[in-house]
């Protein structure tokens, strides 16, 4: 019997394999199969570009339970920030935080975490996303404010049933050596018959602290578990589904970071559908509306020992948003025509007491009350955005977009709250006493963005392309109004307004292809965190800057062989002050060699990292030394369905540290946040 099933090839080789540039090249909706007899490759399950990578979840191997912003860094062009063992904070292009946006399913979700303990990437269904999508840099008006440095989108497809078959289902167990890391996962699906069905998925993760490559223990455990229940319909084109996600983090541990995290709780609701009508020109709806609530818990003495002043700071942050767009067909040009709106209210308070006052601080007692970190601060943002796409021949094609976004902040506990006798002060006088202003009446913005891309078949199989782009990112709840003696938020900040200018070229041949881009990007009004201009007190300005990189990745293969790379560099200037802007990575890559015939895929894949001299002393730990780390990796296919995967991230047991990863704060014998020593991984994939 002829089984069907992707073939992994073990430790990301996937994601970093970039034989996606054939897939690429394959742009029809119904995905080739190249058989290996008795295994179909799918090739069309991941395409790349030179700015744009897609990928399956299912269709990459990584050690279990790793954290999705930790497997998202195997996508060229992407790094990450380390604080611990959970929450690697994502950096594309340069950009973080909310100069990304991270889309789950139609929905987006801000963490409750001012210090970002739990970045969007943290919460997102990973494991029921069908596909990946990351865009470097702005690509469309379609994906929402802000986006400056890129999107990454998690979709999902309903499920589809052979016929007689009610029931469908995956099924994961997995293992490391280390930090004695388990993942348990599975998903089952049911169909309820006339296009109606059911999911259920479950993920369960423990992970104790890992060894780094000198032996010392870093801080950086945690406990996760995942819940997530859909109930939908498809018939036809038409689709509309109800999710009901849950996701629980408990005793998170955090070597970057002055506080551990007890728990971070987050609920996600989400309606979305779409159908195709026969309307003129109209030929598709597409919709969602979500509501995402999340509950963080910090402090300094719950999962550490208690020194000093106990601090506790519980947080919300609730996001409710929407979004209609309608696809037009005009001749040779499609056309997206749409709405969105997200409302984000996020509350933040600092209790502390001496150890004594242990109750009182556990209570969020009004007394112990110290700082409103976050002041009920709302931001509210409403889209009006149209993109175009119109091919000028077989060989040229020109996408454009305009996007308007209005913007209302405001912070309704500015002046305090009834009860919490014992704040130091009030925002209002925080703001006051560093930029000379209020938050007494709401801000508001109307920005302005948009792009034009050209994209050109030179020959076959080669298209070159260039695009002009200005992206609008309103400064986020922590930038503006964070209030709190040593970290001030500017409610006056202005918009960051980001003027990039790329251009790249994708060749794809029978055995290799090859992807090149260049891009600046000229940034008024770019939003510094500023730890140098007042000592000990962090505040918020704006001055220019300049971004500026390339991306390189290329690959070959013949017979079973496989080979592939990837290189990118940042260069990251605040040419008001004339000095590097913080937390911008050095130059970095892989090369990926495999081999496989039949049932069976090994390989190995080296990670390196020249050093980074360029820093902002002020927020970056110091300089860091280049890297070069070994994994080795492999797979068996077991049966019809059932993969065996195994491997060895770092054998060599280097001791080394990413440059974007936070100070130790925890360890000061190490200047940053460490990363895993020799680490040994099995986990065994099934779908029935």
């Amino acid at each position: 019997m002829t089984r069907s099933f992707p073939l992994r090839l073990g430790a990301t080789t996937l994601l970093l394999c970039t034989i996606s540039q054939i897939a690429a090249a394959q742009q029809a909706s119904a995905p080739e199969s190249y058989t290996l007899d008795p295994i179909y490759v799918f090739l069309a399950k991941i395409r790349a570009g030179a700015s744009h990578y897609e990928f399956s979840p299912r269709a990459m191997s990584s050690a279990p339970a790793a954290d999705m912003g930790a497997m998202l860094t195997s996508v060229p062009g992407v790094s990450g920030n380390r604080m611990g063992g959970h929450g690697v904070d994502i950096v594309i292009r340069g950009q973080q935080g909310n100069q990304l946006n991270i889309i789950d399913a139609g929905s987006i979700t801000y963490g409750g975490c001012p210090n970002r303990m739990d970045p969007p990437t943290a919460t997102a269904a990973f494991a029921r996303a069908d596909r990946v999508v990351v865009e470097r840099g702005y690509a469309s008006v379609t994906n929402g404010p802000g986006g400056s440095g890129g999107t990454v989108r998690l979709e999902r497809d309903a499920p589809s049933f052979e016929d007689g078959k009610r029931f469908n289902g995956r099924f994961a167990l997995g293992g490391t050596t280390n930090s004695d890391t388990l993942e348990l996962s599975g998903t089952l699906s049911a169909d309820l018959g006339q296009g109606f069905y059911v999911e259920l998925s479950a993920e369960d993760r423990h992970a104790g602290n890992f060894k780094d490559g000198n032996g010392r223990t870093e801080r950086s455990a945690y406990d996760q578990a995942a819940q997530g229940l859909t109930f939908g319909y498809k018939n036809g084109s038409t689709e509309l589904a109800f999710d009901i996600e849950h996701d629980l983090a408990e005793d998170v541990l955090f070597a970057g970071a002055g506080m551990d995290s007890p728990s971070s709780e987050t609920w996600v609701y989400r309606l979305r559908g779409g159908m195709d009508v026969d309307a003129g020109a109209l030929k598709r709806i597409e919709g969602n509306l979500y509501f995402s609530e999340v509950d963080h818990v910090m402090d300094n003495y719950s999962l550490r020992a208690a020194t000093g002043m106990l601090m506790r700071v519980p947080t919300s942050s609730d996001t409710t948003g929407g979004k209609i767009e309608g696809i037009f067909e005009l001749g040779k040009t499609t056309a997206r025509l749409g709405i969105d709106h997200q409302s984000n209210n996020r509350m933040a308070i600092l209790y502390s007491g001496p150890l004594a006052q242990r109750s009182q601080v556990d209570a969020a007692n009004g007394a112990n009350g110290r700082f409103l970190m976050w002041p009920d601060v709302t931001i509210a943002q409403t889209g009006l955005y149209l993109q175009t796409e119109t091919a000028l021949s077989d060989k040229t094609t020109v996408r454009g977009g305009l996007r308007y976004d209005h913007v209302r902040a405001s912070a309704g506990a500015a002046n305090g709250l009834a009860g919490y006798t014992g704040l130091t002060g009030t925002p209002n006088s925080y703001y006051t006493a560093r930029y000379g202003t209020t938050f007494d009446k709401a801000r508001t913005e109307d920005n302005v963005g948009g792009l034009l891309r050209l994209e050109h078949e030179i020959a076959p199989g080669t298209l070159v392309f260039a695009g002009l782009s200005r992206s609008v990112r309103t400064a986020d709840a922590s930038e503006r109004a964070m209030a709190r003696n040593n970290w001030v938020g500017n409610p006056d900040i202005a918009p960051e307004k980001h003027h990039q200018f790329d251009l790249g070229i994708e060749t794809t041949r029978e055995s290799w292809g090859l992807t090149a881009t260049a891009y600046v990007d000229h940034v008024q009004d770019y939003i510094l965190r500023d730890q140098f201009s007042v000592a000990g007190v962090t505040t918020y300005r704006n001055v220019s800057a300049e971004l500026s990189g390339v991306e390189l990745s290329g690959n070959w293969q013949s017979g079973g062989w496989q080979v592939a790379g990837d290189l990118a560099y940042t260069y990251g200037q605040n040419t008001t002050d004339d000095r590097a802007l913080a937390q911008i990575s050095p130059l970095m890559g892989k090369i990926v060699a495999s081999y496989g015939r039949d049932a069976w895929r090994g390989g190995a894949r080296v990670n390196w990292a020249a050093g980074q001299d360029r820093i902002d002393p002020a927020r970056d730990a110091g300089v860091t030394p280049g890297y070069a780390t070994l994994d080795l990796f492999g797979s068996y296919e077991l049966s019809n369905g059932a993969v065996l995967l195994a491997g060895v991230d770092n054998l060599f047991d280097k001791a080394y540290s990413n440059h974007l990863s936070r100070s130790n704060t925890f360890d000061t014998s190490v200047t940053r946040v460490t990363e895993p020593g020799r680490t040994a991984y099995v986990k065994l994939e099934m779908q029935f």
